[in-house]
């Protein structure tokens, strides 16, 4: 689908192109340099702006609620899952990433193999866990040190779910090769005697307009079929860019057609120089209801992250509203546990604007976007 891309920054003064790159790179894979002038949903997405010198917001709305228990690139916040980002860059930079002061910033590093041997040490004497995400950056851009990390990993007996967590399918499609993904899919294992033996490995993959399933995509996306490597639809609701019902719809039945399992929408985080993204939370509650109409296999998990975890949301949620300095949080009882967050995370104390009700569950605070009219009209 073409689209005719119109500027939406005066070509005659450039100077907050100078200002910008201040605070935050640019990165364009020769793949999406050629799509941003096909499609105007991609360009958005993935060229500066100037609304990005808009810095309300937070420089790491995530990080409070991580500690690494002194293990660089480990984060555990749930009692069965562990993340880890090996890799922090990417082929490309989205916009609006909630890690844009680390990756876009320049501040980020990988992770040494003294901190996998910590972290590998931490997972295996914890059987709790169960499932480990590998994220990024983008786990794919290096492909040696994600099947090493793998390797790590398999010899962990309580481990019974990896999770890759990746946008290179979109921004380097060529990089999917058979071999490649074939040494991922060894790590799967069905046990048929028992099954508690057995092991998943999926993929998490990040799109979120239906522009970005071009003929490349799919071509890779078939290479992860034919290994029976199975691929999660994670999207970002973003204004000008998906906040309709139509595209989420049209965005869900291609994701199914193409044997993609639409998993997460994501409501995008108060990062700093993100903000003409942020649509309000009910404007994501109302997209899901007025989709819940049609066959249930399109249902996505709506979900808003603060740093004590995800947040679920569904078409009859209720948001309980505070203002505070002219801003609009989201006051939220949260289904976690101070002490568990406390123990799991490592930290001494809760995150800012975050509190413990009489029961010693998370009371929350998520700061809400907006839904005037968006920035690129």
């Amino acid at each position: 689908m073409k689209h005719d891309c119109h500027q939406t920054e005066s070509p005659k003064n450039e100077s907050w192109k100078t200002e910008l790159r201040q605070s935050f790179r640019t990165k364009l894979s020769p793949e999406i340099a050629k799509l941003a002038k096909q499609s105007e949903a991609i360009a958005r997405q993935m060229l500066p702006s100037i609304h990005e010198l808009d810095f309300s917001g937070l420089r790491e709305p995530f990080e409070a609620g991580k500690n690494n228990q002194g293990i660089y690139g480990m984060e555990r916040i749930y009692e069965d899952r562990v993340v880890l980002t090996p890799y922090f860059e990417c082929a490309a930079y989205c916009r609006y990433c909630f890690k844009k002061t680390r990756t876009l910033g320049g501040e980020a590093k990988r992770m040494t193999e003294a901190d996998i041997d910590q972290a590998i040490r931490y997972i295996s004497t914890d059987t709790r866990i169960n499932t480990v995400l590998i994220t990024g950056g983008d786990p794919f851009l290096d492909f040696d040190m994600l099947e090493e990390l793998l390797n790590r990993i398999e010899v962990i007996p309580h481990i019974r779910n990896i999770r890759i967590g990746t946008r290179n399918i979109l921004f380097t499609p060529e990089s999917i090769t058979d071999n490649r993904i074939e040494r991922i899919a060894r790590f799967q294992r069905f046990h048929l005697m028992n099954p508690k033996m057995s092991r998943c490995v999926s993929v998490g993959f990040s799109l979120n307009h239906p522009d970005e399933l071009t003929p490349s995509v799919i071509e890779a996306l078939s290479i992860f079929h034919r290994h029976s490597v199975s691929i999660k639809g994670q999207v970002v609701l973003l204004k000008g860019v998906n906040a309709e019902t139509r595209i989420i719809q049209e965005l869900s039945n291609l994701m199914i057609a193409n044997q993609i399992s639409p998993y997460y929408v994501f409501h995008c985080m108060p990062v700093i120089g993100a903000n003409h993204f942020r649509t309000s939370v009910q404007k994501g509650i109302d997209i899901l209801r007025d989709l819940a109409r049609f066959s249930g296999t399109t249902a996505f998990q709506y979900v808003y992250v603060t740093p004590v975890g995800k947040h679920r949301l569904n078409i009859d949620s209720k948001l309980n509203y505070v203002f505070r300095e002219n801003q609009r949080l989201i006051r939220n009882h949260t289904v976690y546990k101070a002490a568990d967050f406390l123990q799991f995370s490592g930290q001494n104390s809760l995150p800012v604007d975050h509190e413990v009700d009489s029961q010693g569950y998370i009371i929350s605070h998520y700061l809400d976007g907006d839904d005037m009219e968006d920035a690129w009209s």
